[in-house]
């Protein structure tokens, strides 16, 4: 029903219900499929966000083609990508790319012989990562490229302090700019 709200259209609520059965019927299947298959986990995340996409995709351009849009606001489209940018680099990023880390088996290395007030501060990667890509999106957004990659070139420095974990950061960093840099790109299209 989110998308009904985020619809800013009294005729999209069908569209709306059916949205909902569809994605509730797509989840209660995953569910089922992992209990009695049980594959790799990111491997039904990675199947059900692709069937989430594609029957939101549909049944959006099938409203739009019969019905058109209506907005109750006069909101251009592209400030809608730009929110809609900004969330997804939010929760979701962070997701995906423990989903990616996951189906390709990536994994914090341990460091032998490391002492407990050498370990990392809780989730600061996931912060760390979260203000990298609303940065990168940001600086995309306004043209500045050359900014970017000062980011980069700050969070190597600060980052690659031992070898062990240089693979493992730089992949991290790499999925989260890319992230930040295709949806700059594409909200730039609009």
């Amino acid at each position: 029903m989110f998308s009904y709200l985020l619809s800013f259209d009294y005729g999209f609520l069908k569209c709306a219900i059916l949205l909902t059965l569809l994605h509730f019927t797509t989840d209660v299947l995953k569910s089922y499929f992992q209990l009695k298959f049980r594959r790799k986990e990111s491997l039904y995340f990675f199947t059900d966000q692709i069937i989430h996409l594609t029957l939101m995709i549909i049944i959006s351009f099938t409203y739009y083609y019969h019905c058109g849009v209506d907005f109750l606001y006069d909101i251009p489209i592209k400030y809608i990508a730009i929110a809609a940018g900004f969330i997804f680099c939010a929760k979701p990023s962070n997701i995906l790319i423990k989903n990616i880390f996951n189906y390709l088996e990536i994994s914090i290395p341990t460091i032998e012989g490391s002492k407990d007030d050498n370990k990392d501060i809780p989730n600061a990667g996931k912060l760390i990562g979260l203000m990298e890509r609303f940065l990168v999106l940001a600086l995309i957004l306004v043209g500045q490229y050359s900014a970017v990659g000062l980011i980069i070139a700050a969070k190597s420095i600060l980052r690659f302090r031992d070898n062990k974990k240089n693979e493992y950061v730089l992949v991290g960093t790499l999925l989260s700019f890319g992230i930040a840099t295709i949806l700059g790109i594409l909200i730039s299209l609009i």
